[in-house]
């Protein structure tokens, strides 16, 4: 029933979509290029690095220094292996969707089980930092953006804490200690990084396409359409955030709630990356609700 209904709403935003660009075609040309604007200079700058960086280290079979290291610190508190700690640090440090691009590929590397991948889903999804800060500081002061950026992360260690009776065994972690080959591994990195990348390209093209259309032609108010977007996607959401004619206040919650969500857009890549695995994206996408809630308590506390 909830496939046949995502099936439908894609349905009703691709005939919206086709209908306006036939209407619409300049404009149609603007909001791509602005797409690809942002793709290159935000996004692939900072996950295509990432990506090589991190299938490189898997190959040399760095996660498992991360599980010698921290796996007695992440099993007392998340009840879960040292690996968590490398999908936990990486992710941070390149931002979404790299957790799901590193627990796919280490899944696939026999270094870690589904089981267990499936539940890092819950709680590695983090903003890359310096998009987050740039974005909230022309929003807020510098004070409130760090506010905001550390609860986004503080709510996926609550995540973690809250669901430590739900992790599965990890007594038969699988670690393997051979180092594969670093120029085939380059190689297939770069295709596997390329094809990831095109996928994340045409995602935020496509949402930041409907956006445009739900926020220039929806007979509705700017506050409406304000939220509309930052459900769609984070960085409409947040740029429209900005002109919005409200308490300060209440723009933390909204943006807070924004970003800990991570829009459709940011679903929709998550989604397609662990598509052809057995991981399953329900995963993510019940933690994406859970640190919004999360999120909201502690924005409204502090």
């Amino acid at each position: 029933m909830k496939k046949n209904i995502f099936n439908f709403i894609f349905c009703i935003l691709s005939m919206i979509a086709i209908i306006f660009i036939f209407k619409h075609n300049l404009e149609v040309q603007k909001v791509i290029i602005d797409a690809v604007n942002l793709f290159l200079n935000r996004v692939f700058v900072s996950l295509f690095p990432m990506f090589i960086i991190n299938d490189i280290l898997i190959s040399l079979n760095i996660p498992y220094y991360f599980y010698k290291i921290f796996n007695g610190i992440f099993r007392k508190a998340f009840k879960t292996s040292g690996i968590c700690a490398y999908v936990f640090i990486m992710s941070l440090i390149s931002g979404t969707p790299s957790n799901a691009y590193i627990l796919k590929n280490l899944v696939s590397d026999n270094k870690l089980s589904v089981r267990e991948a499936n539940h890092y889903l819950y709680f590695t999804y983090f903003s890359n930092p310096l998009f987050l800060m740039t974005m909230l500081t022309q929003i807020f002061a510098t004070k409130i953006a760090i506010k905001i950026i550390l609860i986004h992360y503080c709510s996926n260690l609550i995540i973690g804490l809250a669901l430590r009776k739900k992790a599965p065994n990890m007594g038969n972690s699988q670690i393997s200690f051979k180092a594969d080959n670093i120029t085939s591994t380059l190689i297939k990195s770069i295709n596997r990084s390329i094809s990831t990348l095109l996928m994340i390209l045409g995602t935020i093209v496509f949402y930041m396409l409907i956006t445009y259309i739900f926020t220039n032609y929806l007979p509705c108010d700017y506050f409406i359409k304000t939220i509309l977007a930052g459900l769609l996607e984070i960085t409409n959401g947040l740029n429209m955030l900005k002109n919005l004619t409200i308490l300060n206040e209440i723009k933390e919650i909204i943006a807070v709630i924004i970003i800990s969500f991570g829009g459709l857009s940011i679903n929709t890549q998550i989604k397609a990356i662990l598509e052809d695995t057995d991981l399953n994206y329900k995963y993510f996408f019940n933690g994406r609700l859970m640190q919004a809630l999360i999120s909201f308590i502690l924005i409204i506390i502090f």
